[in-house]
């Protein structure tokens, strides 16, 4: 498969996983809306946030200290988290169970790319506002959804259908006809289609690594984000030292409540983020940019004077509507290959059935005839009352 040969979980093993956990009393179903509901929320405020910290255009802080500020926030909760778990296992489990050389050499990939797209996040939002950067962002799945498939994790036809409208949808938002162009600068969709690209590789990569090994999401999170603070505060010194754009400012100077605010969003989203891949994929995840584009385009006709029209809106209307079905219709449908035991089973039947008809024999032949005798009865069914049916 795909970054390592990774072998994708499925969900009647998370499911028993997690039917000891705090939030047994959910579904899977219920624990994958949550993730994303949760996701839609933190994201929401940090994208509102990383405009409203602009001040003529710009940032009264340095955009390299935030990420690092933003990886030892991370690092802090996921750490935390785990030595909660730890110390509430009794003895069973160690703090650094299941870490392998393989599983720290992911992680540091990851976190070269994650820094670098924290950084790029500060770039797009000087030249776009956050409606558009979701809007742009939004075209992820459709990448993630060909990256999994590479990977060997199979899509149904509702969830390709999903994928494509939407990004279709995108582009009608961003295309405006009369100027028969993008509504920004050429500058802004390069920077916006890098970001997008590094998002649907590092999430597809990511999701892969947490259901791939065996190690606590929150290790797995600690573990990265210890990469990430180390590299986010090379960034930051390189940042002082670059002779073409020295960095003025010191690392924790033209910080406002909001800039913490900031910090402390882009954290939680982290966290959240991770969770979305436990209890879903990546899909999933860049689907949540939809529902916060919804909100930050919104916002962005209002306060920052987003230039939108008729177009635009039906757009959104359109991801949005592809949004619901996935989240509420695609999603539950089973996976293409993906046959039950009973549909198995009652094929066997019928297919003995009409060997059974074909031989001249009476359809209500025993079940030691029909070999119904090796299979389990669903609860509450009487005996012999399967070879009734066929």
């Amino acid at each position: 498969g795909l970054l390592g040969g990774f072998a994708p979980r499925r969900h009647t093993c998370r499911q028993q996983r997690l039917a000891g956990g705090a939030m047994a009393g959910l579904s899977l179903y219920g624990l994958q809306v949550l993730s994303f509901m949760v996701l839609v929320v933190i994201q929401s405020t940090a994208m509102l946030l990383f405009k409203l910290c602009q001040v003529n255009g710009g940032y009264t802080f340095s955009p390299a200290s935030s990420v690092a500020l933003t990886e030892m926030c991370k690092l802090v909760l996921a750490a935390s988290m785990h030595w909660r778990d730890v110390a509430g296992s009794g003895g069973k489990h160690q703090f650094f169970e299941g870490i392998s050389v393989r599983i720290v050499a992911q992680y540091f990939g990851l976190s070269i790319l994650y820094t670098i797209n924290n950084q790029l996040s500060f770039w797009v939002l000087e030249v776009a506002d956050p409606g558009t950067m979701s809007l742009g962002k939004s075209l992820a799945p459709y990448l993630c959804a060909l990256l999994l498939r590479l990977s060997g994790q199979r899509l149904g036809p509702l969830q390709w259908v999903c994928v494509i409208i939407q990004c279709c949808a995108i582009a009608i938002v961003q295309y405006d006809v009369c100027k028969g162009a993008g509504i920004l600068r050429p500058h802004a969709y390069y920077l916006i289609g890098t970001a997008t690209s590094i998002t649907a590789i590092t999430s597809v990569w990511n999701q892969l690594v947490i259901k791939g090994f065996s190690v606590p999401t929150n290790l797995q999170n600690a573990l990265m984000y210890s990469f990430g603070t180390v590299i986010a505060i090379a960034f930051y010194i390189h940042s002082r030292f670059d002779q073409r754009h020295p960095e003025q400012r010191g690392f924790f100077e033209g910080y406002t409540w909001l800039a913490m605010l900031l910090v402390l969003f882009q954290a939680f989203h982290g966290v959240a983020v991770a969770f979305v891949y436990k209890y879903a994929d990546a899909i999933v995840k860049n689907f949540a940019n939809s529902s916060v584009m919804a909100i930050l385009v919104a916002v962005s006709a209002a306060f920052f004077k987003l230039s939108t029209n008729l177009h635009s809106w039906l757009g959104i209307v359109i991801v949005l509507a592809t949004t619901y079905c996935y989240m509420n219709i695609a999603i539950k449908m089973p996976a293409p290959g993906a046959q039950t035991v009973p549909e198995v089973e009652r094929t066997r039947l019928l297919e003995d059935g009409a060997d059974v008809f074909s031989g001249g024999r009476s359809m209500r032949t025993s079940q030691a005839e029909l070999g119904i005798s090796e299979i389990e009865t669903s609860p509450g069914s009487k005996k012999g009352e399967g070879a009734g049916r066929v």
